[in-house]
């Protein structure tokens, strides 16, 4: 290794171990050697070693298992989350059919739970809006929307999804003052009342924060999350509706339905939004 002082050696080793593990080298799963096994074999001292590992932990490449050792983060299979393809469902109305698309509900509190174990677990919760939620819908932050979510798990592969929507409340209301909107018919009071509506989809990644990374059985360092943005707006290109899914990076993908025949790629597509 160079010792040239302009660079770090720990970032050197960081380049080179990186390009080890991407080459095969060390195999998905695969237990480094020791510290002192790759201090020697990369000719540098342990502390450059061990920090080297660290950064590669942390861009999720390694995985440290206190008592265990450093093993190389096996690349687990990924599924698919097509987009673009209609018919547009709310997959957060009750009635939604988890099954039928291979999934399953998991129990996780929310943030209100967490705080009132009283409050009823999965019922759409009025709240002022925060400042991401009011950019996507256009309305000013603290304006009252009708928060809904839900955690699903992947019957197959166990993995978990993170869904929520949210519709600002004054959008949820009829001419009659006595009537009450029930969730199962959200999507179909919007159509009828502000149609015909439109959708646009965004596909970003962020790093989880919070409980995600545990409500979402992630690994602890180096994951990012895949946030898939879906909006309802009416013809004037008001946003009625924001759905939003927060998936794992590694276990899945976002893809067009413009782009594959959707009967090709069956086995391996886990949701339609």
């Amino acid at each position: 290794m160079s010792d040239s002082p302009s660079r770090a050696r720990w970032r050197e080793l960081t380049d080179f171990m990186r390009t080890d593990i991407l080459d095969g080298h060390y195999q998905p799963g695969q237990a480094l050697p020791g510290e002192a096994h790759l201090a020697d074999t990369y000719a540098t001292s342990r502390p450059t070693v061990r920090k080297a590992i660290a950064q590669l932990a942390a861009e999720g490449l390694l995985t440290v298992s206190h008592g265990r050792g450093t093993f190389v983060r096996p690349r687990p299979d990924r599924r698919l989350i097509v987009i673009g393809q209609g018919p547009h469902l709310d997959l957060l109305a009750p009635n939604s059919d988890l099954a039928a698309q291979g999934w399953e509900p998991v129990t996780v509190p929310s943030d209100a739970e967490r705080q009132d174990p009283e409050f009823a677990h999965g019922q759409p919760i009025p709240n002022p809006c925060g400042l991401e939620e009011a950019e996507a819908l256009g309305i000013r932050t603290g304006t009252k929307v009708i928060h809904r979510y839900a955690f699903w798990q992947h019957t197959k592969t166990r993995t978990r999804i993170y869904l929520d929507s949210n519709i600002p409340r004054d959008l949820l209301t009829t001419d009659d003052q006595d009537a009450e909107i029930q969730p199962q018919d959200y999507y179909a009071h919007l159509a009828d009342r502000y149609g015909p509506v439109r959708w646009t989809t965004t596909v970003h990644a962020t790093m989880p924060t919070g409980h995600m990374t545990e409500d979402l059985n992630m690994e602890a360092t180096g994951t990012p999350t895949l946030v898939i943005r879906r909006i309802m707006l009416n013809t004037q290109g008001r946003p009625l509706e924001v759905t939003e899914i927060h998936a794992p990076a590694d276990r899945f993908e976002a893809t067009s339905a413009t782009d594959h025949d959707p009967t090709a790629l069956a086995d391996i597509t886990a949701l339609h939004l």
